[in-house]
């Protein structure tokens, strides 16, 4: 049951990937994701524990299943007995006998069900566990991947920021010197002088909350996936990126969401093992009929019969029938009903909260879509900026603090860039994974 899952998780996870990869320009990224993936797939607690967890529930169905099956009981005692029976006897006198000897009694027992309304319904609670095991497992593999590939795409922006934010920094400090050469030569004003210093101490700045941020994504992802993140270091975005997602058929994607939502399954399968619960909760309320079949060897031990062995085999049937149980049943039955209909609740509630999240996502890929459009137009307008100042103070018309105004625009603009692309992938791949789970 659980193979074809995996396989079809699988397919997932390199769909997802492909949606990671048209916005990277390294060739062999596939490898170094799955490689990252499979790792962390070793390695996490969280995983290994919904492993066990998965194993260990799947163990209730077989116990459960063991109930319907025969029962075979072996049991006996063997004594060593010391007995003194007195008689009395007419004229008040008595007789008395002793008997010292062996006591021994074996059996075997077999019991088989017949009518156990109970254990049947508990056979059936105990496959829907199972199943909620394994849908449980499987969200916890998503979860985990759903980690990774954030950590893998923070780190990656991260080392892209660090390196924006970098690029500037020589000009606006040569700038910051010039603007102050020129103010002591009563050239330049010192709110001139100031303005470039706080400008290049303010890139400066940004620049070292870019590689503390880069250094934290790098321990994440190490702390994940146990690996080198200098393997990340020369992956970079394309930063003219494109959502695959076909935002044109919204109603049939959201029908695959529900469909496929691993929240809502979960929520499913509670209500179909509450429902085993009430027949569960029902069936005290049900006679009980079990065949014995039993074989006895024993030693009498009574005086009279001192010596005597016996063998019986005795086959027939045994009944229980409820009458009275001082109300539990019923209340039982009562309090199952109620958990019942909490959890039909829950899943009219669950429904109404993916239906949520998916428009919710939906709109924000959208958003995210536009404004990563609109950005990449801004961001080369800057370029051009950047390219005419240069060109501009190579010709003596321009400053170099004019130069390094405009690299400063081009490496914000690039950062925002960057931002958007990594918040447009992840809301890509959260929104995927819910389409094709």
């Amino acid at each position: 049951m659980m193979k074809p899952q995996f396989d079809k998780l699988l397919n997932i996870l390199r769909t997802l990937l492909f949606v990671i990869l048209i916005s990277l320009n390294v060739s062999a990224v596939a490898l170094t994701i799955e490689e990252a993936f499979n790792k962390a797939v070793e390695v996490d607690p969280v995983l290994r524990s919904s492993r066990f967890n998965q194993q260990a529930i799947s163990e209730n169905e077989v116990m459960a299943r063991s109930r319907l099956f025969p029962q075979i009981m072996l049991q006996g005692s063997s004594n060593q007995l010391t007995q003194t029976t007195t008689q009395d006897v007419a004229g008040a006198a008595s007789l008395s006998r002793s008997f010292t000897g062996p006591s021994i009694n074996h059996q075997l027992v077999i019991r088989q069900g017949l009518i156990r309304h109970k254990d049947m319904s508990a056979l059936k609670f105990a496959e829907y566990q199972t199943q909620y095991g394994e849908v449980k497992y499987l969200t916890d593999y998503s979860e985990l991947w759903l980690r990774v590939a954030y950590a893998y795409i923070d780190l990656i922006g991260a080392q892209q920021i660090a390196e924006t934010y970098e690029k500037p920094l020589s000009n606006m400090l040569n700038a910051a010197k010039q603007e102050k050469v020129r103010f002591e030569k009563g050239d330049g004003t010192k709110d001139s002088a100031g303005e470039a210093e706080a400008q290049y101490q303010q890139a400066k700045a940004s620049h070292a909350q870019a590689l503390q941020s880069l250094w934290a994504k790098q321990k994440h992802y190490e702390i994940i996936t146990k690996l080198d993140p200098a393997q990340l270091k020369e992956i970079k975005f394309s930063l003219n990126n494109k959502s695959l997602i076909d935002l044109e058929n919204k109603e049939r994607a959201w029908l695959e969401y529900k469909e496929k939502s691993n929240e809502l399954r979960l929520a499913h399968l509670q209500v179909e093992m509450q429902k085993e619960r009430l027949k569960m909760a029902s069936a005290d309320n049900m006679p009980v009929l079990d065949l014995l079949a039993s074989w006895n060897i024993a030693k009498n031990d009574a005086t009279s019969t001192q010596g005597y062995r016996y063998k019986n085999n005795q086959i027939g049937v045994q009944y229980s029938v409820p009458l009275f149980a001082g109300g539990s049943i019923t209340a039982g039955e009562r309090q199952a009903a109620k958990n019942l209909e909490a959890s039909i609740e829950d899943v009219v509630a669950i429904s109404n909260r993916v239906e949520s999240e998916f428009i919710i996502l939906w709109s924000t890929v959208q958003g995210l879509r536009a404004r990563a459009e609109a950005n990449y137009y801004l961001m080369e307008s800057a370029k051009d900026q950047l390219k005419a100042n240069t060109l501009s103070f190579l010709q003596g018309v321009k400053t170099i603090n004019e130069v390094a105004n405009a690299e400063a625009l081009e490496s914000r603009r690039i950062v925002d860039q960057i931002n958007l692309v990594i918040d447009l992938q992840k809301n890509i791949i959260k929104l995927n994974r819910k389409l094709f789970i």
